[in-house]
Parts: structure tokens; sequence; C-alpha cells
């Protein structure tokens, strides 16, 4: 496959993925990918066992975060968290990517939250793209966590979306920073966002990416992603959960670029668009060479008269 799922969620995102990163890489291998990325909410503890996996498996590890984001300072701050996805791109920018991570616990607000000083501190050796539905910039052009639907005849704040994308390009530049779209044209939101950022795209000069925001290894593990979220968010039957989200939505790895490609060209994007976002998966990828740092094992002196008393 071409395809490389960039937005990518196990057990270790709590109350929300489903599975244990060895079944994650057991059903990347069956399907044929070239690489897995693990990005959980708000933490790297998955990181060592993706490594592990992965690469006994005989395909690459991507080591990443689905970043809450928002500020921190008690003026300013609120409950409402903005999603973004971060991938690291290079040694430096896993070095970065834990910085960001340990300052997000420190700067704890319902959620570890990345501030936008700690990203831009933070920022070598990273490749970010701009996050699902719930993002800062997919929620300032269509509103939503706490931003108004835009009153403008299309229903799209372009001014907003295009500050944000700018904020996002001095940082990271076009290399590095990917307009994060979504194959799920059965949600009117994802259906909306995909047409405005193919505008975006050709208008900025950067690329899209698409990612499948995986929860779960299998299509009939999805029932588990409503039970976890009914014990998350204290309902009191699956039911009540469901009718908060489509759950008929296939956020597992998709089983051909064919399928995948056709699934976009649902939402509105062209042919054309859809490969392209499809081979900057790929793309970005192969960019990154992160191993993670390993430490030496300790080995103490002893000769035989240190064992005399024993």
């Amino acid at each position: 496959m071409r395809f490389v799922n960039l937005h990518h969620h196990t057990t270790f995102s709590f109350g929300d993925g489903f599975g244990p990163v060895a079944d994650h890489v057991a059903r990347a291998v069956e399907l044929g990918y070239y690489a897995i990325a693990a990005t959980e909410h708000g933490n790297v503890s998955s990181h060592f066992q993706l490594e592990a996996h992965a690469l006994r498996a005989g395909i690459k590890p991507l080591f990443g975060l689905e970043a809450y984001t928002g500020p921190v300072d008690e003026e300013r701050r609120s409950q409402w968290k903005y999603h973004l996805t971060i991938i690291a791109e290079s040694t430096h920018g896993y070095q970065n990517l834990n910085r960001i991570v340990s300052q997000s616990y420190l700067d704890s607000h319902y959620h570890p939250t990345v501030s936008g000083e700690s990203l831009a501190a933070n920022a070598d050796g990273l490749v970010v793209l701009s996050g699902c539905t719930g993002s800062l910039l997919a929620c300032s052009l269509v509103g939503g966590k706490g931003i108004p639907e835009p009153t403008s005849r299309d229903g799209y704040a372009w001014d907003d979306a295009r500050l944000v994308i700018s904020r996002f390009l001095r940082l990271f530049g076009s290399e590095r920073f990917f307009l994060e779209v979504q194959p799920f044209w059965e949600l009117e939101k994802s259906r909306a966002i995909n047409t405005a950022y193919a505008k975006l795209a050709r208008e900025f000069g950067i690329r899209m990416v698409v990612t499948n925001d995986v929860h779960y290894p299998r299509p009939e593990d999805s029932e588990m992603q409503a039970i976890l979220h009914a014990v998350r968010r204290g309902k009191h039957t699956v039911e009540e959960a469901m009718r908060e989200w489509n759950y008929e939505v296939p956020m597992t790895l998709p089983d051909s670029d064919r399928a995948l490609g056709e699934r976009l060209l649902k939402t509105g994007l062209t042919r054309d668009e859809a490969w392209g976002a499809i081979c900057a998966s790929r793309d970005i990828a192969e960019m990154c060479t992160v191993k993670l740092p390993k430490a030496e094992r300790l080995r103490y002196p002893i000769s035989p008269s240190d064992l005399e008393e024993w």
C-alpha cells in the first residue's frame, strides 16, 4: 500500500483507543503497510512497544502525539482543547516531542495541554498535521469547541482559518506543515472541511495528507470504542453514547489505497487531490528517521574478593 496512517490510537489513548500495540502492528502487517504510527492522546507511552513490535514484524515505526492544545495561563485557559497531530521527524525532533509532552503535564488543565509557546520553542524536527475536525484550524473554519459557527453565506470563516495556517507556516514551513483530511464522508463536517482545505492548499501552496484516525485494529471492534466512550463520559448505557457519534464510521486501517481513495472522493475531493493526499502520507513516513534512544546496559566490575564475605 502507498498509504501510511499517521493518526493512530491504541489502548494507550485511555478511554478512546482499543487494542494493544501488538494487535495494531499485526493488522498493519496483514494489510501490507510499509509503516505504522502511534499518536496517542496526550502521551508517548506506547512508543517503546511500537518500536519493538514493528521492527520485529519488519515495518517502520513512526512516533507521534495527538496533542491537546490551548492557552495555559489562568486568564485565557478554558475547558476547550483543540487537537493537533504531531510526528517526530528526527532524533532532535523526538527530544522536542518529549519536552512538549513533559511540559503539557506541568501545564495540565483538564488534559495535558500543549501551549503555542511550548510548540514554538520545540518546533525543530517535528512534522505537524493540522488535526482532526476537533482541531483549532477546523473549528476556526467552521465553528466548534467554543468557536461560533460562521455567519458568512458559504458557512466558512476564511480569514480566521488563514490566520491559523499562517502561524503554523511561520513555525514549520510548507515542508513540515500539512492540512489533515479524513475520509469520513458520512460526516457533514468532514465533507465541509475537506473541500475547504483543498481550496486553502492551493492558495497557500501546501499539501493535504489523509489520515484515517484509527482507534481499533479491526472493523468489528467498533463497538468497543462506544463502550469505552460510555464509561469515560459517564453515560448510563452504550446506546446513550452512540447517540453522540456515528460509530459506523470505520476508524480502522483501510484495506487498500483504492478503498481509501473512493471514500475521499465522496467527501468532495478530486481524484488528483485524493491521490496526492495518499502519497503525502507515504512521503512523510519516509522523511522520518527516528530510532528511540537506548541506555547502555550497566555493568559492575566484580572480582573474587568482592564475593568473599558472601
